[in-house]
Parts: C-alpha cells; sequence; structure tokens
C-alpha cells in the first residue's frame, strides 16, 4: 500500500540525563533540552537537514512555570528562563523555528504529537521538534552546596505561552484540611481502591510491590534513569530508614520522584521529507489517539476509577483499528501506583501479563521530570518499535492532575493515515460534596500523614443520610483515634462528623 506523502512521521528520539556523578558539570535546564534535541535530530540520520526544516518547537511546561509563585521561588532560586522554548532554539541555532510554551500538566506530551503532526499533515509546518526539560536535581545539589548561580534568560522573540493549568493544583475542602499535593491526594484515591477490591493493608501492600517491582526491574537496565532502583520486591515493600512512610498505603518507592536532571525530545515531519532525505526506514507512525477529562476529585463517581481514561484508552485503540492484546510495549503514566492500575483496568491488563507496561522504568525509579515524563515514554516507544522486525504495537498513557487528564497514543513501525480526532466522552455522573457536614458517616477513604512528628489523618466520607460527599480530618486530641487511622483498618466504617473550624471526624462511642 503506498503511503501519503503528507503523513506525519516521528522521525528521531533523544534523552539526555545529568546525573551528580565526577561527569556532573550542572546544565540549565535550557542547556539540558538543547542537549535532547541534539540527540533527537542526530537519531533521524538526517540532521543538518532537518534543522533547517523545523519551523515550530513546542517545549512542555517547566514544573518551576506550572505552580504558584511562591513555590517557584523555592524551585528555581537560581531564576529562569523568560521563554525555554525560545532559550532552547537559539542554543540550537534553528533558523525558522517558532516557539509554543506548553500549558502544564503530564499529557501534554501526547497532545502536542497529535497537534503539530496535524500542522505537519495540513502544510502549515515542514518539520517540529517536541521537547521539555527539568535540571531540579541540579538546583537542590547547589543550594545543598551553598553555591550560587544565574540561571536567568531572557531571550528575544515571540512565544506562543499558553500558561500554567492552575486549577488542577487546588481543591478548596481536600486544601482546607491539608490535602494540597500529589503525595496528599492519590493515596486517597489509593487507599479507595484498596476498599473496592476488600484487601487489607498487608494484602494491598503486597499487591503494590508486585507492580512496583515490575518497574524497578526496567529503570534498572535504563541509562537515563536519574535513580537506584530497589534490587528487591522486599525492599520496595518493606518500610525502611530508605523507605519511609510518605502517605499511607505509599511508601517512597512508589512515589514519582520530580527531583531530576532529565529531558527528552521528538521531531516530527512528512513521510516524504523522511523519504526525500533517504530516512523513511527510521520513520514510526501514530495510529490512535484519544484524550478525556475528568470532573474533580470529589465529584467523581468513584474516588478509585476514571471514567474519560477509561474512554480515552479505548477511544485509542478503536482509533487505531486495534485490540489491547495486539499491543506489543506500553508506556503507562506511572506517578502513584492508582495511575498504572486504572491504564491497567482500561486496557484489560492483569499483574502477570508478560509484555513491558513502562519502557523508562516509570517516574519512581527512572525519574519524573515534571509535565514531560510522557516524551521519555514516547521516545522509549520509538526505539523500541525501531528495534522490531516484525509489524509491532506500543501505547503511551499521558496523566495530567489527579487522574484529572488523559492523552493516549497508539503508535506503530508500520504506516497507516494520520488519526482522526476522537470526542471526548461527557463527564460521568457527578457526586455531591457538603462544605460543612454533620451527623453519621461513611469512610470511602483516607490517608495518614507523618510530618514533622505530627500524625494526621485525612478522611473522605459520605452522609449516610444522603450520600453526600465530604473531607475531614480525624480529632488531632484523640490519640486513640490517630492510632486506629495509623495502625487499624477503618475503610468502611461508620463515624460521626462535626463542622468546625475543619470538619471533625470521631468515633460513633465517642459522640
Amino acid at each position: 500500500m503506498s503511503i501519503d506523502p503528507n503523513t506525519p512521521v516521528l522521525l528521531g528520539a533523544g534523552q539526555a540525563t545529568e546525573h551528580l556523578d565526577d561527569q556532573f558539570v550542572g546544565l540549565t535546564p535550557q542547556q539540558l533540552g538543547a542537549r535532547a534535541c541534539q540527540a533527537a535530530l542526530a537519531d533521524t540520520g538526517a540532521q543538518e537537514t532537518l534543522a533547517t526544516l523545523v519551523d515550530r518547537l513546542a517545549c512542555v511546561r517547566l514544573f518551576v512555570d506550572s505552580v504558584p509563585e511562591a513555590m517557584a521561588s523555592v524551585i528555581a532560586p537560581f531564576g529562569r528562563s523568560t521563554s525555554p522554548p525560545l532559550s532552547i532554539i537559539q542554543q540550537l541555532g534553528l533558523p525558522n523555528a517558532s516557539a509554543i510554551y506548553s500549558r502544564s500538566c503530564g499529557d501534554e506530551p501526547q497532545r502536542l504529537v497529535y497537534e503539530l503532526g496535524n500542522a505537519i499533515r495540513d502544510g502549515e509546518i515542514r518539520a517540529a521538534i517536541i521537547c521539555g526539560t527539568e535540571a531540579i536535581a541540579t538546583s537542590r545539589h547547589l543550594q545543598r552546596m551553598g553555591q550560587t548561580v544565574n540561571w536567568d534568560e531572557d531571550p528575544v522573540g515571540d512565544t506562543d505561552d499558553r500558561g500554567a493549568v492552575m486549577d488542577l493544583l487546588f481543591d478548596t475542602e481536600l486544601n482546607r484540611h491539608g490535602a494540597f499535593a500529589p503525595v496528599d491526594i492519590y493515596p486517597l484515591q489509593e487507599q479507595a481502591r484498596r476498599g473496592e477490591l476488600g484487601l487489607d493493608k498487608s494484602a494491598y501492600r503486597e499487591q503494590l510491590a508486585g507492580l512496583m517491582s515490575r518497574f524497578a526491574e526496567v529503570a534498572a537496565r535504563n541509562p537515563y534513569a536519574m535513580f537506584e532502583a530497589p534490587a528487591t520486591l522486599e525492599a520496595i515493600r518493606d518500610e525502611s530508614q530508605k523507605n519511609r512512610m510518605i502517605s499511607d498505603p505509599h511508601l517512597k518507592s512508589m512515589v514519582a520522584k520530580d527531583g531530576v536532571n532529565q529531558a527528552a525530545a521528538l521531531v516530527m515531519t512528512r513521510y516524504e521529507t523522511a523519504e526525500s532525505l533517504g530516512v523513511a526506514d527510521r520513520a514510526i507512525f501514530l495510529h490512535g489517539h484519544a484524550t478525556g477529562s475528568e470532573p474533580a476529585v470529589l465529584n467523581r463517581p468513584s474516588l478509585a476509577q476514571a471514567e474519560s481514561m477509561t474512554a480515552a484508552y479505548h477511544g485509542a485503540l478503536r482509533n487505531a483499528g486495534i485490540e489491547a492484546q495486539q499491543l506489543g510495549a506500553m508506556d503507562l503514566y506511572s506517578c502513584f501506583p492508582i495511575a498504572v492500575w486504572c491504564a491497567m483496568d482500561a486496557l484489560g491488563v492483569s499483574l502477570d501479563d508478560p509484555r513491558p507496561l513502562t519502557l523508562t522504568g516509570g517516574l519512581s525509579f527512572f525519574g519524573g521530570p515534571g509535565n514531560n515524563y510522557s516524551t521519555h515514554g514516547i521516545a522509549e516507544i520509538v526505539h523500541w518499535l525501531r528495534a522490531r522486525s516484525e509489524p509491532s504495537y506500543g501505547l503511551v498513557g499521558a496523566n495530567g492532575g489527579y487522574l484529572s487528564k488523559h492523552a493516549v497514543g497508539v503508535y506503530a513501525n508500520v504506516s497507516s493515515p494520520f488519526p482522526e480526532r476522537v470526542s471526548e466522552p461527557d463527564f460521568p455522573t457527578f457526586v455531591d460534596t457538603i462544605e460543612k457536614p454533620t451527623g453519621p458517616g461513611r469512610i470511602e477513604s483516607y490517608t495518614v500523614q507523618q510530618k514533622g512528628g505530627t500524625t494526621r489523618a485525612i478522611v473522605v466520607g459520605r452522609q449516610l443520610s444522603d450520600e453526600r460527599r465530604w473531607v475531614g480530618i480525624a480529632d488531632p486530641a484523640d490519640d486513640a483515634l490517630l492510632s486506629w487511622f495509623r495502625d487499624g483498618d477503618p475503610m468502611g466504617a461508620h463515624v460521626m462528623v462535626s463542622a468546625e473550624e475543619h470538619n471533625i471526624v470521631r468515633r460513633l462511642a465517642d459522640v
């Protein structure tokens, strides 16, 4: 079958990691990003020509530009570029490239592949680079060493700056009760899954460790991994000095780690260009693409599931014209285990499936470079597909927020027309919430935080009278109650909740 010459293809994929070792020089985020772009251009086999054809460079939004300014000054104490994509363009010396600075969230890399692919297919641009970069490890290292550097850059030129998605970071009721960050909110979703499965803490811990050990094995073989992966399942499962509890049920080995120096880049062009340059045999095709968006966490029918995520996975497969069983490899977003479970459920994949669930090693062991992780996942899929002599399919699932935004791509080493857009499904049924609950309720989920020598239990529950959902904290003055949350298993238990400065949860017997 002849290939439409305008078909967009991925022609290059590159990654860069700077470890804190004897080769460390302290690259800025933009320098590290440029290094990944250079690797991606070299990977095309036609670097010099393609560099002149790049009309657009899209940079995935850095973490520092995705958070409130008060947090940004902590993350980037040495300054930052006013336009990372322009800085990278100027370092690369791309003569024709315009700059896009994406919105925040981890679904952006896959969304950008589809957006720029359409622009290539429609003749708006000849070639494009998608890249992302983080140098948070360097920033923290320099601070520990008491060193000061200047990372400020103010490149000249226009940027299509799409802004952060701040609304996904805030939920008034969760924030009011101490759940501000992913390490606070994802555990609530994870515990809810445990409750729905009817597993006790020990059995669920074993399941978590079994999943994460598969990711650790991959990371241990990946030269671009930032961290040393645990050697055994037991090291992931068992609490220790190196593997402390973060927020129940997640130990340190089970959560994304953003202290990385990692960058990744992709080069896209049309098939005709690849053919004219004699490198068409390196082309990888996007066969399927779909996106989805969830309502706010507290409004979802189930804290443990993401209905739009399932729809996006199914939509991408349908768009590609294949079944999940035909996938040879997957890179599933793995900021926290619950994100992987939801993707596996959508695909009908079990824990004993022999196919790779990740090609990087995941955000806990490979590294969690802010919004840009899935660019690394796509880069790995490109190389995995290139290495196959038979027709093969790979899938990348990207996630943003708290299982909030999804983008799924199905890639192959055989040609296909560029996929048409799959409409996002309507929001699922909303669950009503109540800000100031009073009376008996049922615990739907909880997590226990250990911070600064203080134990705090955050609880999500339902009013028994009308099933409205509420957030509260276990009575901080009741040591026995806190011990029950920390050492027992209150999942599903009936409690009393009262609206005070915070919503306070107490045992029924105490009221």
